[in-house]
């Protein structure tokens, strides 16, 4: 059997799909992006929902290319590639050691250039486009002025920021979301100081003398404990959050962004309208200040009511967030501890929805807030068969009975195989779709496609640090079901990094 040349697969995956995605752009009048202006581009904005077609190509291109930029020549074809797959081919293992080594500067640069509000300084800048001198920024920010270049420079290597001529900078297309108030600023300027912080004592987690301690899977034998030198679990009931409200405050603010990221996915690739018939409401179960239910919300103005069910300090947010979001005659909060018997049981048929909640907790905790939901599915269940058989004329039938919905991601394993449809045939099979499909894998690209997973196995990894706890695969979501007497009906695809799985009685 003839040897399959990785290099020129990849090749191939990366052509095809940047053509697909230009043409797509063209198609849609949209002006190709580009990292040399300070505006961003339409793509960027959270909002936006790609089309299926360009939002397979461009994570076809992302699953073979990455971030740094080297340049490559394949006989004729210059092309510039990036890290991830093909950089894996052709990169020496030591320069990648040492520049790996390095890459916690570009998280400080990132926090640096947050906390002297830099994107801001460069707007204001007599022509944008060119940017400020150095010598400014310094003037103004009352920084060192070599110093604060040589950080910069760095983090311009690292795709932000751009040097527009010796010593200017000005702001990028990936820079602007670090201005303020923006998502990339709560994640840069919360999220980071607990992150860098709690990451940097993994391996003494996983290797600590204490066997105990290590082998531990409780919420207070973490990387975060050793971090803080603290017995409190970092969230929880009587924990660290909870203790230090404005603390609290500051990481939601910056895990705001994961739901932000995946919910044009999980609002527009699932049958809401369908699902939701029948249903007395929608019970966002620990949903927060309403994030999910506002959107869907907005987007769906048939379904009604919302219920965003969280503990009562979370009550003061999610009012304030619902009616910023102008929803709240559909939206409203209830309070409720998914610990403890719902409040809904036996007085109608809902969607509970459970989305990036049991990801936080154990098995053992998991299943306790399963045990809750499935008491009001049995419910509903029960009363929906009792009024079909006391009424022949009835309306009832499946859809009134109670429902769950989980959105997570499930975790796949970063395998890949050389026998797999080319991304040019699985691109062309998409065209003229407006239901999402995802396309399979193409050769040598892992089946999760890579960097676009990073964001679910990044927070699989800090869900360690923080809790001892794991997103979970297939296989771990089926056996916690198992536990309590549930199971998965349908796992439904997104554009985007979460899945929305369909759960019913076993």
């Amino acid at each position: 059997m003839p040897t399959i040349s990785e290099i020129s697969s990849l090749l191939e995956t990366l052509t095809s799909s940047i053509d697909v995605f230009k043409a797509e752009l063209t198609r849609q009048q949209l002006p190709e992006p580009s990292l040399s202006t300070s505006l961003p581009h339409a793509i960027d904005d959270p909002a936006y929902v790609s089309s299926p077609l360009l939002y397979e190509a461009r994570r076809l291109a992302i699953s073979s290319l990455a971030s740094t930029s080297v340049i490559l020549c394949l006989g004729s074809v210059l092309i510039c590639l990036f890290k991830n797959q093909l950089r894996l081919l052709l990169e020496s293992p030591l320069e990648a050691v040492i520049n790996t080594s390095s890459g916690s500067l570009e998280i400080q640069g990132l926090r640096l250039t947050t906390e002297i509000g830099l994107p801001e300084i460069l707007d204001a800048a007599a022509d944008p486009e060119e940017g400020e001198n150095i010598r400014v920024i310094a003037e103004r920010t009352k920084t060192d002025e070599g110093k604060l270049e040589g950080i910069l420079r760095y983090v311009v290597k690292r795709g932000w920021f751009r040097e527009t001529k010796p010593g200017y900078f000005s702001n990028n297309r990936r820079s602007c979301t670090l201005h303020n108030g923006r998502h990339g600023y709560h994640l840069i300027k919360n999220f980071i100081d607990y992150a860098y912080g709690v990451h940097g004592k993994l391996p003494e987690l996983m290797t600590h003398p204490d066997e105990s301690f290590r082998m531990a899977r409780d919420p207070t034998h973490t990387a975060w404990n050793i971090y803080a030198n603290t017995d409190l679990p970092f969230f929880g009931p009587n924990g660290w959050l909870e203790k230090y409200p404005i603390e609290a405050q500051k990481f939601a603010l910056g895990m705001g962004c994961l739901g932000v990221a995946s919910n044009g996915g999980v609002i527009y690739d699932f049958p809401w309208v369908e699902f939701c018939k029948g249903k007395d409401a929608i019970i966002d179960v620990g949903g927060g200040q309403g994030s999910l239910s506002c959107a869907l919300a907005a987007a769906y103005p048939e379904i009604r009511p919302f219920v965003v069910q969280d503990l009562p300090g979370a009550r003061e947010s999610a009012h304030k967030f619902i009616t910023s979001q102008g929803v709240s005659d559909r939206v409203k909060f209830e309070e409720q501890n998914f610990f403890e018997p719902n409040r809904r049981k036996g007085t109608g048929n809902y969607v509970f929805i459970l989305q990036r909640i049991l990801h936080d907790w154990s098995i053992e905790e998991g299943t306790k807030i399963l045990r809750r939901i499935r008491d009001c599915l049995v419910d509903s269940k029960v009363w929906a068969a009792t009024v079909v058989a006391c009424d022949d004329d009835n309306d009832y039938g499946p859809s009134s009975q109670s429902t769950l919905v989980i959105i997570d991601p499930l975790l796949s394993p970063a395998t890949f195989t050389a026998e797999a449809p080319s991304a040019k045939d699985s691109l062309s099979a998409l065209k003229g779709k407006s239901q999402y499909q995802p396309v399979p894998s193409p050769p040598f690209i892992p089946q999760d496609f890579g960097d676009n997973w990073l964001i679910a196995h990044g927070t699989n990894a800090s869900l360690i640090a923080l809790y001892n706890t794991f997103e979970h695969t297939y296989s771990s979501m089926t056996h916690m079901l198992e536990l309590v007497g549930m199971k998965i009906k349908r796992v439904n695809a997104t554009r985007g990094s979460v899945q929305v799985m369909e759960i019913e009685i076993s």
